[in-house]
């Protein structure tokens, strides 16, 4: 019965991950455009996602807690209710042409998504140890089907609203993401079970090698990430101008490679281990800086996004295969939470990063930046690996 209502909340789980990535794709490959069109300052066009990350990083261990005191599932569903409302609003800040109103639409939905950030843990929680990263591996593989849905939601809703680019792939998202309600309403995940004490603190976790390389690298795996789509469209768009669907396809293209290999990435850590996995990321992500800085077509662009994604998967999957182990059933809700909190703070820092370095310095200083932090996870699992 456990296989059967795992097997079960694994399929849901997947499903609004997949939702949720389409609003999120949507959100990527528009906001920081629109940012253009809308901000008083070009270094102020990322802001609204980088306030859409910090709201997901202050959101993080306050929906973590909830989620430990009420269920998973009734905080998923509220999520799904911020996440359309939030898309309505940005979309409404178009038509009015207001910055200010567009930024609170993307810090709303940074809301959303830092409860939808526990989509893999949820799954996680009702699997066997050995299958948790299977678990983790499989949500987030829905995040394929986001792949295809986004861009192409993006690519043809840009103009269905005429006299305001961007407005209509807002309106749509918000609709489509209302189908999430469906899928997590039937999920069965039970409330994990509240000791006196809590567990250990905190700062225990901070001591032990696995937590720390397994949260680092999650974290800076996704902000190099994040990172690097942040700033693409605008180097296509605005300044190699390859135009619009150019973008959308690399963009999409970067979402496959994010979730696909998620269908094996679980495996592969049973197989051979989360510390080969991460360092196979982190050599991917240097040969993705060095595929960025070599030439300006729509190839270099795409290929250097393809290997940003896939390098995203091993470091985001393998660390967050450390971070599950490390927690017993009443810890779990703190020790996500903190997890979490860097993994989007890293984001957040990340996403207004890049847009200041891109327009004040360029896409080559940019893009060379990026190797401190990406080096700073080699270090650590060369750490990892001497201390065990």
């Amino acid at each position: 019965m456990r296989v059967k209502n795992n097997t079960g909340n694994v399929i849901r789980l997947a499903a609004a991950q997949a939702l949720s990535m389409t609003t999120m794709n949507v959100n990527i490959i528009n906001t920081a455009l629109v940012g253009s069109l809308l901000s008083p300052l070009p270094w102020l066009a990322t802001l609204g996602l980088s306030l859409q990350f910090m709201m997901s990083m202050l959101t993080t261990l306050p929906a973590s807690l909830l989620m430990v005191r009420f269920g998973r599932k009734p905080i998923f569903l509220a999520g799904v209710l911020v996440s359309s409302g939030a898309t309505f609003t940005q979309g409404v800040a178009i038509l009015m042409s207001s910055f200010v109103l567009f930024c609170v639409g993307s810090m709303f939905l940074g809301i959303a998504l830092g409860c939808a950030g526990f989509y893999r843990y949820a799954a996680a929680d009702s699997a066997e140890e050995l299958q948790k990263p299977r678990a983790i591996s499989y949500v987030l593989a829905g995040g394929l089907l986001a792949a295809f849905i986004g861009p192409e939601i993006a690519r043809n809703t840009v103009g269905i609203v005429s006299g305001h680019l961007f407005a209509g792939c807002f309106f749509t998202v918000a609709l489509v993401q209302l189908i999430s309600l469906v899928f997590l309403s039937g999920l069965n995940i039970k409330k994990p079970k509240r000791t006196h004490f809590g567990g250990r603190p905190i700062s225990a976790f901070f001591k032990m090698p696995i937590f720390v390389v397994g949260a680092v690298s999650a974290a800076i795996g996704y902000a190099m990430m994040s990172y690097m789509m942040t700033a693409t469209p605008l180097q296509i768009v605005n300044v190699v101008m390859l135009g619009t669907s150019a973008n959308a396809t690399i963009i999409q293209w970067h979402v496959v490679a994010m979730f696909a290999p998620a269908f094996f990435t679980g495996d592969l850590i049973a197989r051979f281990g989360a510390k080969r996995i991460l360092s196979s990321g982190v050599l991917i992500y240097l040969a993705a800086i060095a595929t960025a800085l070599l030439g300006s077509s729509f190839w270099w662009y795409f290929s250097a996004l393809v290997l940003m994604g896939l390098g995203w998967n091993f470091l985001f999957i393998g660390g967050s295969s450390l971070v599950a182990s490390v927690a017993k059933p009443e810890e779990r809700g703190r020790v996500q939470g903190i997890a979490d909190l860097m993994t989007t703070t890293s984001v957040a820092i990340a996403s207004l990063t890049a847009g200041v370095l891109h327009s004040q310095f360029g896409w080559e200083v940019m893009v060379l930046s990026a190797l401190v932090p990406v080096l700073i996870v080699a270090i650590l699992l060369i750490w990892l690996i001497a201390k065990r």
